[in-house]
């Protein structure tokens, strides 16, 4: 039987052996600092909290701000790319109290659109039949149809719709817009809003926007080095 030289030995020993000493790379952490603000009437800035959450990139961090009859929920999934840039998908829920004087669910929901449309210089996206391939759309001009993918509203071509997340796609000159389902919930006195924003930062900076009930949210996104 002839034996394996000393030379074969050496490079088999110093070949990796599966599932022996073989190091998991850490996952990455993401320090995510969320800012919420609002204008008063007199055009004043209020802070209305400022709070830290530590994530995973790829996993969904929610932070809680206020009670059952009115705050926010902010729900954030920082994803860090093979350039270091950290994508954010942001979903935002505004619950607000209602008016006592004012407890029609119609009326709530009218009173709720035309806030949006106020905040919002983009069309307003209502309703969908996905077995139809219609949408309904508003433009900014306040006009509502059922377009199909391939038309065009305020200059947007609709490009295509995500039924699991219930976002419709759009593009213009290149850049690419979701618009995401416009909801409004009467829960007794209480209106829920959400509405989902996408965002790139590279690390230690911010980005900002503002939901359609005047809530400017400012997020910061920090690669962070966790100690063992």
């Amino acid at each position: 039987m002839r034996l394996p030289c000393l030379a074969s030995l050496a490079v088999l020993a110093s070949l990796p052996l599966a599932g022996w000493g073989q190091e998991v790379a850490a996952p990455t952490h993401i320090q995510v600092t969320t800012t919420f603000t609002r204008k008063d009437a007199s055009g004043k800035v209020d802070t209305i909290t400022s709070p830290t959450v530590v994530a995973i990139s790829g996993k969904q961090a929610t932070i809680g701000v206020g009670g059952a009859d009115g705050g926010i929920n902010f729900s954030v999934t920082p994803t860090v790319g093979a350039d270091g840039a950290i994508a954010l998908k942001m979903d935002t829920q505004i619950k607000t109290k209602a008016d006592p004087a004012t407890q029609n669910p119609d009326e709530l929901r009218r009173k709720q659109k035309e806030a949006a449309r106020q905040k919002s210089n983009m069309p307003l996206f209502h309703s969908a039949i996905p077995a139809e391939g219609l949408y309904s759309v508003e433009d900014i001009a306040g006009a509502r149809r059922w377009l199909k993918v391939g038309r065009v509203v305020d200059g947007w071509t609709i490009k295509s719709y995500d039924e699991k997340r219930e976002v419709l796609v759009i593009s213009q000159l290149g850049k690419v817009q979701e618009l995401t389902l416009h909801k409004a919930i009467v829960d007794g006195l209480a209106v829920t809003h959400g509405n989902t924003t996408n965002a790139s930062v590279k690390s230690g900076e911010s980005t900002k926007f503002t939901t359609p009930e005047g809530v400017e949210v400012e997020v910061k996104a920090e690669v962070i080095q966790m100690t063992k």
